[in-house]
């Protein structure tokens, strides 16, 4: 109980009223055939009690309706509440990371759709049900002992087999849970690749290719379904039979008592309702141990992901304060055996226009991607910001003064509007201005109020969303604009206006550019250009 009730966070209060709920259910539920039982001996022995055991049987029967529906409102209603608030937690810790594979991707958004609903459902909505179904074996086995002991133990010793001999599948049914997660995964990953490739699919004429990549991953599901199937027949066999065998001992034993006069029909009515009663919630009960035990592996990987911290996080206490100066100092990195840069050393002054130029695949993006502190932060050697090496200072902090901008730009299925602002407080002011001077207005008469939903974002030339991109660094007003490759996709009078307002902005600029415009290049304080992973000045 103490890991469901830390798995529900917020939710507690509501789990413990609808675990109240489910309770009060289960007691009228096993009142019901008790009192018929005895309202059914009054009616046979003429008793004056009848009529008030009528009413009684009439009045809980009611209780009986309103609470069956309260139940199944709460229940329903604290699954949904315990999924929005599990895919908000776990979005939260997968976000934290700075990037993630495609793969890793798909097999979130496969946890996301398909695991977290398991675990609200199966466990968590599975323990209410499970103490629900307790409760009715409880309740019932008091109203048993109250007719006969024998068949109190009869009823009670059979339905203990039924919950505990499907557990013996416990960790076969576990394991095969989380293979069907996995194939799920590998699904969704194969699915999304082949998808976002249907043009070449169609230009390479291998569509034979990709329906059998599909439908091999599609293989996969079904036979990790298959295994699970196994499992839920082979504890629907072990019930069933159990079931069975509760049955005839119960009319045997039950005509056996009536002869020896130990109890009256009415009282077998009673027992055989209540054995009923008992039934639905010990083959449940068993089925909900089975589906509670499946979701474990889940569940874990739940809470592992949850309370990952960011990487980082705990060690980043220096200030950054305003930035005066920017400097790499004897920077090296590798790509495994491969040397990208190699003992690099630059220093950068505030408000001042850097230029770095040099051939594909020299090194410039990833200088840029360390200095943004983007992906891989194994580096030898420092960068430093006033003084302080980057990773010690705190992200939130770092990124008020540093804003990145990359070659080919990333836009949310948003409003234009929100993809600029991306919920910063911007005054309406200066993200107009920016608009105006990046020539952007038509956008926003295009595309006003909308989202900027897949189809419509194939409408944007690599140029406007370069713009879009710009126009998000230059709304924030930071300190740094760290470019990268960012007027590769304008043409030239565009390529011109917008490094014309960067030169203009009040901030460093530290450009990389493979082809720079010569008309514009001494309006840099400092030209580098890098080759074969070594940094050198260049003179203007």
């Amino acid at each position: 109980m103490k890991k469901t009730l830390s798995l529900l966070d917020k939710n507690k209060r509501f789990f413990l009223l609808t675990l109240l709920v489910s309770i009060v259910y289960s007691a009228i539920s096993v009142a019901i055939p008790t009192i018929s039982g005895r309202l059914i001996t009054s009616v046979v022995a003429d008793s004056a009690n009848r009529t008030r055991l009528l009413c009684i049987f009439l009045l809980i029967s009611l209780f009986q309706l309103c609470f069956a529906e309260l139940d199944e409102y709460m229940g329903n209603t604290l699954k949904i509440r315990q999924k929005k608030q599990m895919r908000r937690n776990a979005f939260h810790a997968f976000s934290a990371q700075d990037s993630a594979k495609r793969e890793d991707i798909s097999a979130f958004v496969s946890f996301v759709n398909n695991d977290i609903p398991s675990v609200a459902e199966q466990y968590v909505l599975g323990t209410i049900d499970m103490i629900k179904c307790m409760s009715i074996l409880a309740f019932s086995a008091l109203s048993l002992l109250y007719i006969h002991w024998v068949l109190a133990l009869v009823i009670v010793g059979v339905s203990l087999l039924i919950v505990a001999l499907p557990n013996t599948m416990r960790k076969r049914g576990g394991a095969a849970r989380k293979r069907y997660s996995g194939a799920l995964a590998n699904y969704n990953t194969t699915l999304r690749s082949i998808l976002d490739g249907l043009r070449l699919v169609k230009a390479y004429r291998c569509r034979k290719y990709a329906a059998e990549s599909v439908d091999s991953a599609d293989d996969g599901i079904a036979r990790s379904e298959m295994t699970l199937l196994k499992y839920q027949l082979v504890t629907q066999g072990i019930t069933t039979a159990l079931q069975v065998a509760k049955t005839v001992l119960i009319l045997l034993i039950g005509l056996y008592l009536i002869s020896k006069k130990e109890i009256d029909v009415g009282s077998l009515v009673a027992v055989i309702q209540l054995a009923e009663v008992i039934s639905a919630p010990i083959e449940v009960l068993a089925y909900l141990r089975h589906g509670r035990n499946e979701v474990l592996p889940i569940l874990a990987q739940y809470q592992s992901m949850i309370g990952r911290k960011p990487e980082g996080d705990d060690r980043r206490t220096a200030c950054a304060g305003a930035l005066e100066q920017l400097a790499v100092d004897h920077l090296s990195y590798r790509a495994e055996e491969l040397a990208i840069l190699k003992d690099v050393c630059a220093r950068f002054t505030a408000g001042r226009k850097y230029l770095i130029t040099g051939e594909s695949g020299s090194g410039k993006s990833t200088l840029l991607r360390l200095i943004a502190q983007i992906g891989d932060l194994q580096y030898g050697g420092r960068i430093l910001y006033n003084g302080h090496e980057i990773r010690t200072i705190p992200y939130g902090a770092y990124y008020e003064s540093i804003c990145p901008v990359f070659q080919e730009p990333y836009l949310f299925y948003a409003t234009l509007e929100d993809n600029i602002c991306v919920g910063r407080p911007i005054p309406r002011d200066i993200y107009l201005d920016v608009i105006r001077k990046l020539n952007l207005e038509y956008l926003l008469d295009r595309y006003h109020g909308q989202e900027l939903t897949p189809e419509r974002m194939e409408t944007l030339s690599g140029g406007e969303r370069q713009r879009v991109a710009l126009a998000r660094a230059m709304v924030g007003r930071p300190s740094v604009y760290l470019l990268d490759e960012v007027t590769s996709a304008l043409d030239q009078a565009n390529a011109e206006l917008v490094e014309r307002l960067l030169l203009e902005e009040p901030s460093m600029v530290l450009h990389i550019c493979h082809k720079p415009n010569p008309a514009l290049r001494d309006r840099y304080d400092g030209i580098y250009e890098l080759s074969d992973g070594v940094l050198t000045p260049v003179n203007p």
